[in-house]
This record gives structure tokens, sequence and C-alpha cells, in this order.
């Protein structure tokens, strides 16, 4: 599963920017049809960043194994890691303040611009996180065109 870490991690990645613009139209078009589709959005980002996560973490311990491997790309393993365990715990805890706010019927959670402006601020975490990933993806390579 670790090998499949690459394909999980896009989901997320494009299931929250998805959300982010429907969440944008629903604020500006006042349909609450595009904030409904935001919603379902961050639910499966939520369970795909816990599949990346987890493969992710998978590849983490294959890398580790490797002592010299995992010298030469220490500073850039550390910071993706980081970052990716950070990003799943805040989309999950995201999105259940979402759930929770919707079950309760709040009427800011419809309306006002609060979700909309997470999930923007989310969507730039998120790419951020998968540019460290490009990072380690290229000291990795570096790694093994260099020995």
């Amino acid at each position: 599963m670790a090998e499949l870490h690459p394909f999980f991690v896009h989901f997320p990645i494009a299931l929250l920017l998805a959300a982010m613009i429907f969440d944008l139209l629903g604020i500006l078009r006042k349909q609450h049809s595009f904030t409904t589709s935001a919603f379902l959005l961050q639910i499966l980002a939520a369970l795909s960043a816990i599949l990346a996560g987890f493969s992710g973490h998978l590849a983490e311990s294959q890398v580790v194994d490797q002592d010299k491997l995992s010298e030469a790309i220490h500073p850039a393993l550390t910071a993706h890691v980081g970052w990716g365990n950070t990003m799943v715990w805040i989309i999950v805890i995201f999105v259940l303040a979402r759930t929770f706010a919707i079950l309760e019927k709040k009427s800011w959670a419809q309306q006002g611009w609060l979700f909309p402006l997470a999930s923007s601020f989310l969507s730039i975490l998120v790419i951020y996180t998968g540019l460290l990933g490009g990072k380690l993806g290229s000291a990795i390579l570096s790694y093994f065109t260099l020995n």
C-alpha cells in the first residue's frame, strides 16, 4: 500500500480545491446546493486524506529502514511528514466541525463566509503539503541519481 501513496494524495488535494470552488459559488450565488456539494466533497476529502496519511506512514517506514537514504532526505522527509500528519487531522476536524454546525442547523454554517474562507485556507495548506511532497520526491531522486 505504501507504493500507492502518490496516487492517494491527489484525491484530497483535488477534492478540497473543488469544494472551495463550490463553497465560494454557494455564497456568491446564494444557492444552498453548492454549499451542500462542497460539504460532501470535503467528507470525501477527509476519507481520502486518511488513506493518504496511512499510505504515507507505510512509505515513511520503508524509507526510515534505509539509514543512508533516510539521512540524505531527512529535512524534506520531516517537513512533509509533519505537514501531512497535521493536514489529515485539520481536514478531519474541519469536516467534523462543519458536520456539527449543519446538524445543529446553524444559519451561519450555510450562509456565512466562515466555511468558504476556512475551505480556501485549507486548500492553500494542502497544496503546500503537496509541494513539500514534491520536494521529497526530488530529494529521493537526487539521492539515487548521485549514488
